[in-house]
């Protein structure tokens, strides 16, 4: 049974977690984080490190 949840599939985990953020809101917590203190909160970089630990190969699934 597939479960649909409207995230997308990109390429990896650190996109999967992008995704599930922007659909709890916790993006634009981040963004206001940055305002005010005026320091990236490392959601890029992150997302990348992630992407390349935890890859998704499209042939498995």
């Amino acid at each position: 049974m597939k479960v649909r949840t409207g995230i997308k599939a990109g390429q990896g985990l650190g996109d999967t977690v992008a995704d599930l953020t922007h659909l709890t809101g916790l993006d634009q917590l981040a963004k206001l984080y940055e305002q005010v203190t005026g320091k990236s909160c490392g959601c890029d970089e992150r997302r990348q490190i992630l992407n390349q630990l935890f890859p998704f190969d499209r042939n498995t699934v």
